[in-house]
C-alpha cells in the first residue's frame, strides 16, 4: 500500500483542522490515529471533607493518647526516671508534643478540631492511662518496665482516675 501525494490544499486543510478551536484532538493520517492538540492538566481533586464529625476527632484523641505513651517510654526506659515528678510530668508533656507533631504531619491531621483533640487525648492518657496497666500487666511490662507496672499497681487503683497526685476511684 503505498501513501497518497500530498499537495498544498491537503497541507492547509490539515493545519485549518489543527487550528480549529474546537478540536481537542486532530487525526493524524500519517500516524494513523488521534492526537491531542494540547494535553491538560489532571483536574484538582478537592479534599472531601469526612461525613462524621466523631472519626477524625477520635483517630486525634488515640494519636495524642499514643504520643503520650511514647513520652512515658521514652522518660522509663532511657532516662530512668519512673517516678511521677513534676519535671518526669514536663518531660512526658515535652515528648508527647514531639510526637503528637511527628503524627500529626505524616497524617495530615493539623486542624484546630483535631489539635484539640490531640490534646485532650494527651490529657486524657495523664489521667486514666495507669488504668491500661491495671488491663495488661504482664504486656505493659513488656512496653514500660516491670518496676514502674509494680509502682503503678501499688499505688493506684483499678478503675480509677489521677488527678492531682490523688487517686479517685471510680467504683
Amino acid at each position: 500500500m503505498g501513501a497518497q501525494k500530498q499537495d498544498i490544499n491537503d497541507f492547509q486543510r490539515r493545519i485549518k483542522s489543527i487550528n480549529n478551536p474546537r478540536n481537542t484532538s486532530y487525526y493524524d493520517s500519517d500516524l494513523g490515529m488521534h492526537v491531542p492538540k494540547r494535553v491538560k492538566r489532571p483536574a484538582k481533586v478537592a479534599n472531601r471533607e469526612d461525613e462524621t464529625f466523631f472519626g477524625p476527632m477520635f483517630t486525634s484523641m488515640i494519636f495524642g493518647a499514643v504520643a503520650l505513651m511514647f513520652g512515658q517510654v521514652v522518660r522509663i526506659r532511657y532516662f530512668g526516671v519512673p517516678e511521677a515528678t513534676q519535671s518526669a510530668v514536663f518531660l512526658d508533656l515535652f515528648l508527647a508534643l514531639w510526637a503528637v507533631i511527628i503524627l500529626s504531619t505524616l497524617t495530615k491531621k493539623r486542624s484546630i478540631g483535631e489539635r484539640v483533640s490531640q490534646f485532650a487525648g494527651i490529657a486524657l492518657m495523664m489521667v486514666g492511662g495507669h488504668n491500661l496497666i491495671w488491663r495488661w500487666p504482664e504486656q505493659m511490662g513488656y512496653i514500660y518496665s516491670p518496676e514502674h507496672v509494680d509502682l503503678i499497681l501499688a499505688t493506684t487503683e483499678a478503675f480509677s482516675i489521677v488527678y492531682g497526685g490523688t487517686v479517685y476511684s471510680l467504683q
